[in-house]
């Protein structure tokens, strides 16, 4: 794993459907080696996929949404938290939503994260309650 793969935000999601947790980062699984059935992640150092018990600081692997297909959202789709960070109210715009296998969706903002603990879905045109 790169340097640059330390401290990554934390995803929900995957190509495979399973994440490698490692002691101070994550990795996409990529796939399975066919012999061993171990997981394989890339070392992008190297350019090449690499057991995940290669690395000393492996932990576990994680179920995650596996995607199969995007949409975009309509201009004015939010995600709306009554109580962020600090019990802060914050809204986001929903840029997409990401099709998973298990035929859910989840709302994507414009950082790449998914908004599936908002409180409310809001619509174009909609506006958050006040508390």
């Amino acid at each position: 794993m790169s340097e640059c793969d330390k401290g990554a935000v934390m995803t929900e999601f995957s190509s495979t459907g399973w994440i490698a947790l490692f002691s101070d980062r994550q990795a996409n699984v990529e796939g399975w080696d066919l012999v061993t059935r171990t997981a394989l992640v890339a070392d992008t150092e190297k350019g090449v996929l690499k057991p995940v018990t290669d690395y000393p600081d492996f932990r576990r692997l994680i179920y995650a949404h596996k995607v199969i297909g995007a949409i975009p959202a309509s201009p004015g789709h939010r995600a709306h938290w009554a109580n962020f960070e600090g019990g802060v109210p914050r809204t986001e715009s929903i840029v997409g939503w990401l099709v998973t296998e298990r035929a859910g969706v989840l709302p994507l903002t414009a950082d790449g994260a998914t908004a599936e603990d908002a409180d409310l879905m809001l619509e174009p045109g909609e506006e958050a309650p006040f508390a």
